[in-house]
């Protein structure tokens, strides 16, 4: 939703709130007597400016919208209605999580980043993929490049898509994947570690 419906949606609920209560206080002496209705009222009021104190500094998160999946990739294809996800496989013992977290890169590669976003019906939404690189300099991290597309919801398995980067650096990555109001769906994070010529690299795919 956006800031307009959300505003309008709170006003609406408080102010039917309150009207229930106030109903509910005038109908009943034995609430009356437990309890003063400016503590009530002042307790519903202090949860509508928590809400919409959260949502101004985005910390309310899109909960329609949920991060199935999201891999660091050397080659994603595109077959059928398919998403052929190539990446590296992780240790056997880490049954946890397929991909690893380091990626191997060669300077001439493309690294893709895969999501898979779990959507309601009727939902259609603009996504971004935000690529951040760690600065160890500045301990800060800093915002490389948004990239963004759309979704609409219906596919139990998610909605596929993914970005791409080349020229990137070593070091620690993360990629935020969000709405167009900036909310945080969830985070890819990954490293980039630059490949010597004798170390074998485990590539496996997988489709979605």
């Amino acid at each position: 939703m956006n800031t307009n419906i959300f505003i309008l949606s709170g006003l609406v609920s408080l102010v039917s709130t309150l009207t229930l209560i106030v109903i509910i206080y005038n109908a009943s002496p034995s609430t009356r007597a437990e309890m003063h209705i400016g503590r009530i009222i002042g307790i519903v009021l202090a949860i509508y400016t928590i809400i919409n104190v959260f949502y101004y500094f985005k910390l309310i998160p899109p909960v329609p919208l949920a991060l199935e999946t999201g891999i660091a990739a050397h080659d994603i294809k595109v077959e059928n209605n398919n998403y052929i996800v190539t990446f590296e496989n992780n240790a056997e013992h880490i049954f946890w999580r397929e991909h690893k977290l380091k990626f191997t890169y060669n300077p001439d590669q493309n690294v893709y980043v895969f999501a898979s976003i779990f959507a309601p019906t009727e939902i259609k939404k603009l996504i971004f993929h935000r690529w951040k690189w760690y600065n160890d300099t500045s301990d800060e991290w800093e915002i490389i490049e948004d990239i963004g597309y759309d979704i609409s919801g219906g596919r139990n398995g998610g909605y596929r898509g993914y970005t791409f980067k080349n020229n990137v650096k070593e070091g620690l990555w993360k990629v935020d994947v969000i709405t167009e109001e900036e909310l945080v769906i969830g985070v890819i994070d990954f490293e980039i570690v630059m490949k010597n010529n004798s170390q074998a690299i485990k590539l496996v795919e997988k489709k979605f």
